[in-house]
């Protein structure tokens, strides 16, 4: 991945008399500027971004004659920008850089929102900051605000049922209508708890619902199929499901003489290696005859994940997974204790298990577990993805998109928009949807103005801050399409609750009925963030910064 360094052009920073440590400390008012410049720089950056009409950002190859990237996603463009030239200045673009890559990476959406709103709320507080405002009785304002306008929010947000309203939600994030229609159905089909399985290929782009249950990993070795052949697939096998390395033969002959008492000819190994004389005791008992077919693949996952997709395929096949942290004995495996499916097919790279013969109540039992697992993890945690991906096979609803494109570059990029839209549809599919376009920020003024008149003052400056910050998206949005922000905002439809203005047809419209919309926990995601960006920095009185080691000196 490519990164950037903005080298800032310009005298050194000025300490006002705050000057401590030959340059490495900045106090009061000097800190306050210093972060609003890195905050102005990254917002630069990011504010062009917003919308449909939105434009693009070059960022040099990190490689000498590499290719430059052309980029109008904010997250990515971000996470390129890995320093600004002006040390203190820094501080503030990097606060602003961690802000749009969390956002994004908790909700698939809203860095460039969150970004703008944090420096509309920064740049509103500056001046009365300057003036000797109390920054902590401001910021005790701001956050009574964030409060009524999160319940504001709320209330605003419809629910999301079909894919169409799906598409609508996620189509600002893949900038194609196509295929947002396609992750819109692919996410209704498969539910608010079903996997979307993401990939890159060398093929065009394509998406398809997933029977059953499958995983890419493939097969152990290609010497179980036959002369030609490129797929392995069996029809009602048995299924031995285990952790445990399968080296030597005696390892698995207990499960063949299993399967042959019991006239069971079809026989799928799910182990994490298989050595070279068990895996020639299946293919010599499948040219004689007593098996009709064998298939070795290799266990999906590592570690305790592994003993968990153990469980999960157990479950779903009503088998039993013999694990190495349970002093599993492949010599006690008895033919009750082998899974059993309606069809398995493998490749070299996947393979999967189709209509397995679990129990139903097992299998609701093992996704209540999982869900409530899910549930109980934070927002960011790096497990969730895994646990829903689990949850999404073991209901039998999942589906796969192959990323295909020109370049690897391209290929790349299409896939952290296609991860990131998934995202947000599912949160749509869960909490709804509220006005997009910055519509639904807009609609919580009027209420923020009317908690800022009860309050004493130096809080309801606070609150006012924020409520004046909230119409920044929208301005941004009108903006970038060559619209004029303050007559946008003298239309009768301002600020009223459901409407919002579309750029494309220059008009104000009810966002349901023309299909502007954004997931209510993006927007609600882009505020917090921002606000609590915005706070940490409205606070801070003092920045320091590491003297660099001085060079050795030749001898």
């Amino acid at each position: 991945m490519s990164s950037t360094r903005l080298k800032r052009i310009g005298p050194s920073i000025a300490t006002n008399g705050a000057r401590a440590g030959h340059g490495h400390v900045l106090l009061g008012g000097a800190a306050h500027a210093a972060l609003l410049r890195g905050v102005d720089e990254m917002a630069a950056l990011v504010l062009p971004t917003l919308g449909p009409l939105a434009r693009t950002v070059i960022i040099a190859g990190q490689f000498p004659n590499s290719t430059p990237e052309i980029l109008d996603h904010a997250a990515t463009i971000m996470r390129r920008t890995i320093q600004i030239g002006d040390p203190f200045a820094d501080m503030g673009a990097m606060l602003i850089r961690q802000l749009a890559w969390t956002v994004f990476t908790h909700v698939g959406d809203g860095a460039a929102t969150a970004v703008t709103l944090a420096h509309a709320l920064l740049h509103a507080a500056a001046p009365p900051l300057a003036a000797g405002a109390d920054p902590m009785a401001m910021r005790r304002g701001i956050e009574r605000g964030l409060a009524v306008a999160r319940d504001e929010l709320r209330g605003q947000a419809q629910p999301v049922e079909s894919a169409a309203e799906l598409a609508r939600c996620i189509a600002g994030i893949v900038r194609d209508s196509a295929l947002a229609d396609t992750i819109g159905e692919l996410v209704e089909a498969v539910g608010p708890d079903g996997a979307v399985l993401i990939e890159e290929w060398q093929g065009t782009t394509t998406a398809e619902s997933l029977d059953g249950l499958r995983w890419n990993s493939g097969l152990l070795s290609p010497y179980v199929l036959g002369p030609g052949e490129t797929v392995g697939r069996l029809s009602e096998p048995r299924i031995l499901i285990t952790d445990c390395p399968l080296a030597r033969a005696d390892d698995l002959l207990p499960i063949l003489e299993a399967c042959n008492a019991a006239g069971e000819r079809q026989l799928l190994v799910i182990a994490p290696e298989i050595g070279a004389a068990a895996l020639g005791l299946l293919i010599v008992n499948r040219e004689r005859g007593i098996l009709d077919g064998a298939l070795a693949v290799r266990a999906p996952g590592t570690g305790a994940r592994q003993a968990q997709i153990m469980e999960d395929i157990a479950v779903a096949t009503g088998g039993r997974a013999f694990l190495k942290e349970r002093g599993a004995r492949l010599s006690a495996v008895t033919i009750a204790d082998l899974g059993r499916a309606r069809q398995v097919w493998a490749t070299a790279d996947t393979f999967s298990i189709l209509g397995g013969r679990g129990a139903k109540e097992a299998i609701r039992r093992r996704i209540g577990e999982t869900k409530a697992e899910l549930r109980a993890l934070p927002p960011d945690d790096d497990a969730r993805p895994h646990l829903r991906e689990r949850i999404g096979k073991l209901a039998g609803t999942a589906a796969l998109v192959q990323i295909g494109a020109p370049t690897e570059s391209e290929r790349a990029e299409l896939r952290t928009r296609v991860e990131a839209a998934v995202t947000a549809a599912h949160a749509a599919l869960r909490e709804g949807a509220v006005p997009g376009g910055g519509g639904a920020l807009l609609a919580c003024v009027p209420v923020l103005e009317r908690l800022a008149d009860d309050l004493h003052e130096a809080e309801a400056l606070g609150v006012r801050l924020l409520a004046r910050a909230l119409p920044a998206p929208m301005r941004a949005i009108a903006a970038n399409a060559g619209i004029d922000p303050s007559a946008l905002f003298a239309a009768p439809r301002v600020r009223q609750s459901g409407w919002t203005f579309d750029v494309l047809r220059r008009q104000w419209i009810d966002a349901g009925e023309g299909g502007i919309l954004d997931p209510f926990p993006v927007v609600r995601a882009t505020l917090e963030g921002s606000v609590s960006t915005a706070v940490m920095a409205l606070t801070t009185d003092a920045l320091i910064r590491h003297k660099r080691p001085a060079m050795a000196k030749t001898p």
